[in-house]
Formats: structure tokens, C-alpha cells, sequence
């Protein structure tokens, strides 16, 4: 097995066959595992999730999957364009959520007022609390990279296709320790 950086810099699709989604990445490395050639990218867009807090207080990421997504989701939606106007939309990519568009940057350190003591500050950053089907959700920013990990696609050259659950057990955790590696 090997991984090499790449010097691409034009956004590729990552397609997700199952369900017509895709999601725009760099394409950051190239990894040979098992006599194949993967694409690891990183997303164009910035990574969001729309999570809630369990039972014990802990925040739970809300599945692209989940049936509740679909309204959570619209509701979300509609509050970052009235938020934000044309500046931001959120789209309901592959793999995560995507926000769309130039996010400010938040450098004003003065939280105290906020109870983003439940979250871990170094995963996530709190965008906005929502309720819906009276349950309070959030908008968070995911802060961590999220490799995205597909091959090419022999119906379009110009795309990469996500890899399917069996293969992505058995592919992500051997490109996992090459990425480890790779930037230790």
C-alpha cells in the first residue's frame, strides 16, 4: 500500500450511486491499496452536522439517513437563509452536510454567555439551535477534516465514486493508518 499527495486543484464530485448525491472535494491524495487507486479528498465546502442531545446530555450527529433529518433539515435550511441571506446555503451533500459560501470567522474568544460547555470545542462549533418536532437541535460546524475516500468512476472520468458499505469496512481503516503515516 502507498499514498502520495496530489497537486490537483480543480473540485472533483465524490458520487454516492445509492442515493444521487455527491459532495465537491480536492482530491488532497491518491492511496494504491490492494492493487487499486483511491482518491482522498477533502470537501470544497465547509462540513456542518445537524445533532441534539441524547438522554445523558451528550450531543449525537443526526444521520443523513435518519427519517427526522428530512424535517430538521428543512428547518435548518430555512433559518440559514434567513440568517445569512445568498451569503450561505446549506446543502444536503453525500458523506456530511455542506455549508455553502464565505463563513465569517469567529475570533471573538468572549463565550461566557454561551452554554457551549456541553460540546467538544475541539470537534465542533456551535452555528445555531433550532427546534423542530419539539426537539431542540443544533447546527454545528464540524472542525475536524473529513477525508473523503472514493475511486474512479468508469461512467465519468471527471468524478470519483464513493465506496460502498462492504468495501469502505474493509478499504477506509488500511487508508486511515497510510494517512497516519503519511503525516506523522
Amino acid at each position: 500500500s502507498t499514498i502520495k499527495r496530489t497537486d490537483q486543484t480543480e473540485p472533483i464530485a465524490f458520487v454516492d450511486a445509492e442515493n444521487s448525491r455527491w459532495i465537491d472535494c480536492y482530491i488532497e491524495c491518491l492511496a494504491n491499496v490492494e492493487g487499486e487507486e483511491y482518491s482522498i479528498g477533502i470537501p470544497c465546502d465547509t462540513p456542518v452536522a445537524i445533532c441534539y442531545n441524547d438522554n445523558s446530555g451528550d450531543l449525537v450527529q443526526l444521520a443523513l439517513d435518519d427519517d427526522r433529518m428530512i424535517d430538521a433539515f428543512a428547518v435548518a435550511e430555512s433559518l440559514v437563509e434567513e440568517e445569512f441571506g445568498e451569503d450561505l446555503v446549506l446543502q444536503n451533500t453525500a458523506i456530511t452536510l455542506t455549508l455553502v459560501g464565505e463563513m465569517e470567522e469567529d475570533d471573538d474568544d468572549d463565550d461566557d454567555d454561551d452554554d457551549d460547555d456541553d460540546y467538544d470545542q475541539e470537534s465542533v462549533e456551535l452555528l445555531m439551535t433550532f427546534e423542530c418536532e419539539e426537539t431542540e437541535y443544533h447546527l454545528v460546524k464540524l472542525l475536524n477534516p473529513i477525508p473523503i475516500v472514493g475511486k474512479s468512476d468508469p461512467g465519468n472520468g471527471q468524478n470519483r465514486k464513493l465506496l460502498q458499505s462492504e468495501e469502505s469496512d474493509r478499504i477506509v481503516p488500511k487508508i486511515d493508518k497510510l494517512l497516519r503515516e503519511f503525516y506523522a
